[in-house]
């Protein structure tokens, strides 16, 4: 639907919310959605799981003084930043790190846009079911001791104290995949390279609340994202998996699982089939 169309649409509908505090933001974005067909949209993305989805954008919006702002002032970019998340079947809760609809100021105007997290980067690899291994890791100062940016080798050698490594400043992340056919790609970047990645990045004049919260995990999901944003691959359905794989990956983008769970998936180097393997060596 084109901007000034929902923008013109919603345009009454903002300015009662704003001078009638009693209507709720829930009664607001219902009443949008269904007056634009918009609702349709999201239920072709999200089918049953598009109650959930809404729900938790209301949610995201009464959290968020400014991003209910944005909502009134611009609700074209929160309801774009909403179908990118639906479209590859992420959450939005920004406790679960899959994926963002972050407020920002566009030239004094409040806006929203999408970030996908780090987490969401990982799922869409996930999904594809291609890779034997995928990391990003940070490197201490002193860590790294050699790097060919033509031909990718990397030479490390990490504090083995972890207690020193701590101590130690970060220097930069090192990312790394090898796919199931033996393709393998290395991406290593300074913290002055991020920073200045961020920099040039950035929404609005400020550094955006994800990297004043978690400075470490947007460094993170930088590398990753030009590990496996350019060279490698990602995918918003699931292929080549098995239903137990897919229940596990669902059960992750539903934030059923923490940091703290380890599930490590193995995947056949002829059949790209992707099982869960459980404690003893077993897989299902």
């Amino acid at each position: 639907m084109p901007k000034d169309e929902i923008q013109k649409a919603t345009a009454n509908n903002g300015a009662v919310a704003q001078s009638q505090v009693k209507q709720s933001l829930n009664a607001v974005i219902n009443s949008m959605l269904d007056r634009e067909g918009l609702r349709r949209r999201f239920d072709e993305l999200l089918g049953k799981r598009t109650p959930q989805f809404m729900s938790s954008l209301v949610s995201l919006l009464n959290a968020s003084p400014l991003l209910q702002e944005a909502f009134y002032k611009s609700p074209i970019t929160v309801i774009q930043s909403a179908l990118k998340a639906a479209t590859f079947d992420l959450p939005i809760d920004p406790n679960l790190g899959f994926a963002y609809i972050v407020p920002f100021k566009n030239k004094g105007v409040p806006e929203a846009t999408f970030i996908m997290g780090y987490k969401g980067m990982q799922q869409l690899a996930l999904r594809t079911g291609a890779y034997k291994t995928l990391n990003v890791i940070d490197v201490r100062e002193g860590e790294l001791k050699k790097y060919n940016r033509l031909t990718e080798d990397i030479e490390l050698e990490f504090i083995e104290d972890e207690a020193e490594r701590e101590k130690a400043p970060v220097a930069g992340y090192v990312g790394y995949f090898r796919l199931i056919n033996g393709t393998e790609k290395t991406v290593y970047m300074s913290i002055g390279q991020i920073m200045a990645h961020e920099l040039k990045h950035r929404k609005g004049e400020k550094m955006g609340k994800g990297w004043r919260d978690d400075f470490d995990a947007m460094c993170a999901k930088t590398v990753m994202r030009r590990l496996i944003g350019k060279w490698g691959l990602m995918s918003i359905n699931y292929q080549q998996a098995d239903s137990h794989t897919v229940a596990a990956a669902q059960a992750i983008a539903a934030g059923a699982f923490d940091d703290e769970d380890s599930t490590d998936f193995l995947v056949d180097g002829e059949t790209g089939e992707a099982t869960i393997a459980l404690p003893g060596g077993a897989d299902s």
